[in-house]
C-alpha cells in the first residue's frame, strides 16, 4: 500500500516523539534529584529557572488541545506510543495471523517496559534503579511492578478500548469536539466502493471507517483513505479528510 505525504509526515513525527521519549531514560531529559535541577540536553535549570521548562511543557500540552479542537484527535495519531502499538498489533497482517497472541505479548511487554523507564528515569538513572532493585528497595519495586502491570493491562487487555472510553485526552477531545472540527468523511456518490471492507482491515481503532470516521474515535490516521486508493487506483479514494471551518469560510465568499 503507497504511503501518502500525510502518512509520511505523520511517520517523521512519530519517530521524533518516540526519540524524545527515549531521552529521558538516556537522561537528556531528566529532573535531578541530587542537585534540585531539571536537565534538558545539557542546560540545567535549577529552582529560580524551572519555570521556563514546566511552562514549555504546560505550553505544548496546552497546543496540542487547542490544535485538536481544530484538527481532530491527531495527538493519538502522531504522538501517542499507544496509537503506534494499535498500528502494529491491528494492522492487517498481524490482525489474522496465527501468531498474533504471541506478537500482541511481545509488543505489549516492550511498550509497558519502555513507558515504566521513561517515567522512573525521569527521577532516578537507570543504574541507580538496578542497584535499588538489586538491594531489594521496596519502594521502588512496588512502583516499578505498579506501573508495568498497569501499561500491561492495558496494552494486553484494553488497547483500543482505553483510547475510546479510559484515555483523559479522548475525553478532553470529546469535550472540544465542534462541528468545526476536522473529521474523516466517506462519499460514494457514484457508488464505486467494491465492499472490499480495506478500510476496516487497517484502521487501527479497529472502527467501521466507512460508517464510523466522522465520530471522536477517528483519529485522522488516514490510512483508511490509502487503502480506498490501493483498490480504486492511483488519485481515486472514498475518504477525504474534511476541514469544515474551510468549507464554510470558502462558502460565504
Amino acid at each position: 500500500m503507497a504511503k501518502s505525504k500525510y502518512t509520511n509526515r505523520r511517520r517523521i513525527i512519530q519517530a521524533v516523539a518516540m526519540i524524545m521519549l527515549l531521552s529521558i531514560p538516556l537522561r537528556l531529559v531528566c529532573f535531578d534529584l541530587e542537585n534540585e535541577c531539571i536537565r534538558v540536553f545539557g542546560a540545567r535549570f535549577g529552582l529560580s529557572t524551572m519555570f521556563y521548562p514546566l511552562f514549555t511543557i504546560v505550553a505544548l500540552i496546552l497546543f496540542v488541545v487547542f490544535r485538536g479542537m481544530s484538527k481532530g484527535r491527531i495527538f493519538c495519531s502522531h504522538l501517542c506510543p499507544m496509537h503506534l502499538f494499535l498500528e502494529i498489533v491491528n494492522s492487517p497482517k498481524n490482525k489474522t495471523a496465527a501468531s498474533r497472541p504471541a506478537k500482541v505479548w511481545g509488543w505489549s511487554v516492550f511498550f509497558a517496559v519502555l513507558s515504566v523507564e521513561v517515567i522512573l528515569s525521569f527521577f532516578q538513572p537507570l543504574d541507580n534503579q538496578l542497584r535499588l532493585i538489586a538491594s531489594g528497595h521496596l519502594p521502588i519495586i512496588g512502583i516499578a511492578s505498579a506501573l508495568f502491570l498497569g501499561f500491561l493491562g492495558l496494552f494486553v487487555h484494553y488497547q483500543e478500548h482505553f483510547c475510546k472510553k479510559g484515555c483523559p485526552y479522548a475525553l478532553i477531545q470529546m469535550l472540544l469536539q465542534s462541528d468545526t472540527t476536522r473529521y474523516m468523511e466517506f462519499a460514494n456518490p457514484e457508488k464505486t466502493c467494491t465492499n472490499c471492507r480495506g478500510c476496516d482491515d487497517v484502521c487501527p481503532m479497529l472502527l467501521r471507517a466507512r460508517f464510523e470516521s466522522k465520530g471522536t474515535d477517528c483519529t485522522n490516521c488516514n490510512l483508511c483513505a490509502e487503502a480506498c486508493t490501493s483498490e480504486l487506483g492511483e488519485g481515486n479514494t472514498l475518504f477525504l479528510l474534511t476541514d469544515p471551518q474551510v468549507e464554510s469560510g470558502e462558502a460565504g465568499r
